[in-house]
């Protein structure tokens, strides 16, 4: 296998690394961060990365339309969305922490699944969409504030404490979000960065 001599830096770290070509299967870390700075898949199609980020963004908006528990306390009963627990804390007066989960939480999840979804279809279709270039570096940097999963875990954890409280009941919301879980780790496997770096490169 060539290597490329041009040293690139990890978008993470800025450690600098040889860039190479790697065999179907293989893939480039970072030596400092372990960041993931190429990968050779059988994927060379944008087009499951663009399916899923669609798929993400529709199931994005039921885990955010539907309540995710019901909780019973002396026959008062409350049904909460995901922005509950946000407003709850804001109400308390947990600010800082109640931004960092509605980022986490709801913004970022969202934000990354557009960003793949613009590029990928740009990529996918041939177009030079204004800002491509930068939406597509942004997307790397906002899926690592993209914390679905440690949010189901974290329902999860808290349906176990309050039911010493009261009843506790899942709602339909839990449902989505499990699935919005999955669907973000497969956009993040699918939305191969090297290929999007030869298609923009296509386009001029």
């Amino acid at each position: 296998m060539a290597d490329d001599l041009t040293p690139n830096s990890c978008p993470t770290c800025a450690a600098g690394f040889l860039d190479r070509e790697l065999e179907v299967g293989q893939e480039l870390r970072c030596g400092r961060c372990s960041h993931v700075l190429k990968r050779e898949g059988r994927i060379r199609s944008l087009h499951p990365a663009w399916a899923f980020a669609t798929t993400g963004l529709i199931l994005a908006a039921l885990a955010n339309s539907y309540p995710v528990m019901t909780f019973d306390v002396a026959g008062n009963t409350q049904s909460n969305l995901i922005i509950t627990g946000v407003l709850s804390l804001g109400a308390q007066g947990y600010w800082p922490v109640a931004v960092l989960v509605f980022f986490c939480a709801i913004a970022a999840p969202v934000l990354h699944l557009l960003s793949v979804w613009y590029v990928s279809a740009a990529c996918c279709l041939g177009q030079r969409w204004p800002m491509v270039r930068q939406i597509a570096h942004a997307s790397e940097r906002i899926e690592a504030w993209s914390l679905v999963p440690v949010f189901a875990v974290a329902c999860v954890v808290a349906v176990v404490k309050l039911d010493m409280l009261g009843s506790v009941q899942w709602d339909l919301g839990i449902f989505w979000i499990a699935l919005l879980s999955v669907c973000t780790f497969v956009v993040s496997q699918t939305f191969d960065r090297a290929i999007v770096a030869r298609r923009l490169e296509e386009l001029g």
